[in-house]
């Protein structure tokens, strides 16, 4: 029978605060069996971190239901061995070439200044709808190579997608229409890989439509790893950009820091990703039965890896819950890399194939917003944040200094 007091994930909304949850939980054990999820939640960094790298016991089995049918089709973390390899290379490929060319970064630093310079004319401003969000669209779009004049319609269809996958419940109704509007993305995208592997352009969809089906990847596979990008470069984006300006205008001394010297922007961003990880929920599911710590998880088990709690873990981390850009534990220049010091990219053979990306996005847009966030100042009580699977501000607002 379950108990009415016992923490569960299933007990939260949306807007609730999962960590006081985690923190009942890890009182229960650094592993916690949730009877009202029917499922494992892993609390521990070195649990965690082991399961992500056991592919031997652990799989990511449960894409075939959350992912994929709105996907279209499997994505690399679906897939094994051979296939994995060969396909994870032609995607790293044509990231390097498109973003990491010296033709991409220029146009993310124009698009965060314009955006910044747009809100010059307000007192106050909600920063998450008016700036991180709009950025975090424009930018995917310009690297999968989606005009401007089609970001208004595919949004709400990412946005669907992104419900799809990360609400833990909802009504039949709602998933129903998720699966429409996901429908409506694949056909446009397929329309596209046609149109730029007749005439390729400089960006991501002509490298995959051309170079990726030329080494084996499909069409349907195209579509399913273009809309996991969009989904997977956009959501962190826009949250992880959010707080940053969130901690550095509540740490003056922060500010002040990267005023003087951007290159603690990397530091910022590596506690940022530390502390409010963007994606809170890796689930795997147990191909065999396995014992961690003093717990038999079974086979066919679902193991939700908490990364908002392992990241909050006293065992790994001094003072976890405080914002310390200078903290010991982690290392700023191997933030984005599979070194990293937390795990907002996940860890092992899926570690987020778009980490270098991310970082180049995320620092070219943070040294860009530096010069602004001098006329700017946290409107108190402002910050609201939303979602259990992946977590963000929604609404954050600020007002002009001196009004």
């Amino acid at each position: 029978m379950i108990k009415h007091n016992q923490p569960s994930l299933f007990s939260l909304s949306t807007t609730d605060d999962p960590y006081s949850i985690y923190e009942k939980m890890r009182k229960c054990g650094d592993i916690y069996w949730d009877d009202k999820a029917s499922l494992w939640c892993v609390l521990c960094f070195d649990y965690v971190h082991k399961i992500l790298n056991d592919e031997s016991n652990f799989s990511t089995d449960h894409l075939a239901t959350r992912a994929e049918p709105v996907l279209g089709d499997r994505v690399l973390a679906q897939m094994t061995g051979k296939e994995h390899d060969e396909k994870k290379a032609t995607a790293m490929r044509g990231l390097a070439q498109i973003a990491l060319d010296g033709y991409y970064l220029p146009i993310v630093r124009e698009k965060v200044n314009h955006l910044w310079e747009g809100l010059a004319e307000f007192k106050e401003v909600d920063i998450v709808n008016k700036l991180a969000a709009p950025f975090a669209h424009d930018v995917t779009c310009q690297l999968l190579g989606i005009d401007e004049q089609w970001k208004a319609q595919i949004v709400p269809w990412n946005r669907s997608i992104v419900k799809f996958i990360t609400l833990l419940q909802q009504p039949a109704t709602a998933r129903t229409k998720q699966l429409a509007d996901a429908k409506l993305f694949r056909h446009f995208m397929l329309k596209m890989i046609e149109a730029r592997r007749k005439d390729p352009r400089h960006d991501l969809i002509s490298f995959l439509a051309v170079r990726g089906y030329r080494e084996g990847v499909s069409d349907t596979e195209i579509v399913a790893l273009a809309l996991n990008i969009f989904l997977a470069a956009s959501e962190p984006l826009d949250k992880t950009l959010a707080y940053s300006i969130f901690e550095l205008l509540r740490n003056p001394d922060c500010l002040a820091r990267v005023q003087s010297d951007k290159k603690f922007c990397e530091a910022i961003l590596s506690e940022v990703l530390r502390l409010h990880p963007p994606v809170q929920i890796i689930p795997r599911v147990a191909v065999n039965d396995v014992k961690i710590s003093n717990h038999r998880i079974k086979k066919g088990d679902t193991v939700y890896c908490l990364i908002g709690a392992a990241h909050r873990d006293p065992a790994k981390y001094n003072d976890p819950a405080t914002f310390l850009p200078n903290r010991v534990e982690g290392v700023p220049r191997s933030a984005f890399t599979p070194s990293a010091k937390h795990l907002a990219f996940g860890s092992g053979v899926h570690f987020c194939i778009g980490s270098m990306l991310a970082k180049r996005q995320l620092l070219a847009a943070l040294e860009s917003s530096i010069p602004y966030l001098g006329q700017w100042q946290l409107v108190p009580h402002s910050l609201v944040e939303a979602g259990l699977y992946t977590r963000g501000p929604i609404r954050l607002c600020l007002e002009k200094v001196g009004g």
